[in-house]
């Protein structure tokens, strides 16, 4: 079990990071999540932005606390793909707990992947973002550097703690 934790840890750490993104609203943020992985990774930003979409309206992703966790599963992919998002202006996300949305981590999975694997990395996510000094390390990271620092450290408390 800590093996398993451990592999899908390393999922954790954004394949890219964007920092003061200006986006208008819910639906503008997932686009621009779409646009980007999809440049990354040579895939297609509007069928990203769709099955984003189509989970936004099953239910928000949106966890409290600033905090959003978008994600869907994709064809195209061989493993998780993440991008963590921090925007300029926190934006309505419709959270439990109403407050405006400033930090997006966003998920992308195979969509032939394993659904444990799937939900172990979200519970691992909302693990890592239920601390609140990680958040706030993130929330001030002046670049991508300093916030994938950040990724790194919080990662290795997490699996640090499973073993």
């Amino acid at each position: 079990m800590a093996s398993d934790t451990m592999r899908i840890a390393t999922w954790l750490q954004p394949q890219e990071i964007l920092l003061g993104v200006d986006v208008r609203d819910r639906t503008h943020a997932l686009e621009v999540v779409g646009a980007e992985i999809g440049r990354e990774h040579g895939l297609e930003p509007g069928a990203i932005f769709r099955a984003l979409w189509r989970r936004e309206q099953a239910a928000s992703t949106g966890l409290g606390e600033g905090f959003a966790i978008p994600h869907a599963r994709i064809v195209g992919i061989a493993r998780p793909l993440t991008l963590f998002m921090r925007t300029k202006v926190a934006i309505a996300f419709d959270a439990p707990d109403r407050k405006p949305v400033s930090q997006l981590l966003a998920i992308m999975v195979p969509v032939d992947g394993a659904k444990d694997d799937h939900l172990q990395l979200l519970a691992l996510v909302a693990q890592l973002f239920s601390d609140r000094a990680f958040r706030k390390q993130l929330d001030s990271a002046p670049d991508a550097v300093v916030a994938a620092d950040a990724f790194r450290a919080g990662i290795a408390r997490l699996t640090a703690a499973s073993t």
